[in-house]
């Protein structure tokens, strides 16, 4: 079922709703959720059936007009108020036949326990809900600075050498190659480096001197420019001079089929 909210009501909220429903209170959404429940629950129709005999005898009653309630009725009702204590009821030899404002205020409890009962429920999902949004996104946030951290420790190994490849266009877009030379393995960090167009790659290269380029990975820039590409696998082979990256086609080439864009000396 659902509320005029859009938020999802449960059968115990619908049941709640059943004296507000009798008295006409409830919104149209609300009143056609709770007409769908009410045509699945017998104990829903007996407590709207209730509820309405209570206030129709309450506006013939009130007025001097119309028969007394049943006994059975009554007695429920009573017990209802007494129950709830909205007031304090005298003694039954005490008493009359029958309580008109004790059954209002029964009537009203009724109704305002509902809609409070009810309202109270939406207020605690609506609280878990912003809870676990929060969560998620304090979770989002541990991972960021988890792989932040894991970035740092990676670029501030004692192993580490830093190669640049830079470029004479303008902006000059600029690369640092972490390198790590025991482990064998780098990490690309790149900006103002413009993004590729559509079917097309920036490629790393490795030269060793005197040889022939070494393929290593593609990568593309996001909008701000910046790119990273961490577990870069270092090449095997000797003498390694110099790192490169030209523009190839998606998916990489064996060889590079443009000049390249950015330079660099791997040091010694």
């Amino acid at each position: 079922m659902s509320s005029a909210d859009g938020q999802d009501m449960d059968s115990q909220d619908m049941k709640d709703l059943a004296a507000a429903y009798a008295l006409g209170a409830l919104d149209p959404a609300e009143a056609r959720s709770f007409e769908a429940f009410l045509a699945t629950s017998p104990e829903a129709q007996r407590e709207v059936a209730e509820f309405r005999e209570v206030a129709t005898l309450l506006a013939t009653t009130t007025s001097g007009a119309g028969p007394g309630p049943s006994s059975d009725l009554r007695d429920r009702v009573l017990a209802r108020v007494a129950k709830e204590k909205v007031i304090p009821l005298r003694p039954a030899a005490a008493r009359p036949n029958w309580v008109p404002w004790a059954t209002a205020a029964a009537v009203l409890l009724a109704v305002g326990f509902g809609l409070q009962s009810v309202a109270l429920r939406r207020q605690v999902a609506e609280r878990d809900a912003a809870i676990a949004e929060l969560r998620r996104d304090f979770g989002a946030t541990q991972a960021q600075l988890a792989a932040r951290e894991a970035t740092l420790n990676a670029i501030l190994e004692p192993d580490v050498r830093l190669t640049t490849l830079t470029s004479t266009s303008t902006p000059a877009p600029v690369i640092q190659l972490f390198m790590n030379p025991k482990k064998r393995v780098a990490l690309i960090h790149a900006f103002n480096l413009q993004p590729i167009e559509s079917g097309r790659v920036y490629q790393l290269w490795f030269i060793p001197k005197g040889g022939k380029p070494i393929p290593s990975v593609t990568f593309n820039a996001e909008p701000t420019g910046h790119a990273m590409v961490q577990e870069v696998a270092i090449p095997e082979a000797p003498n390694l001079a110099v790192a490169a990256v030209t523009n190839e086609p998606a998916g990489g080439s064996p060889q590079p089929t443009t000049q390249p864009i950015l330079v660099g000396t791997i040091g010694s």
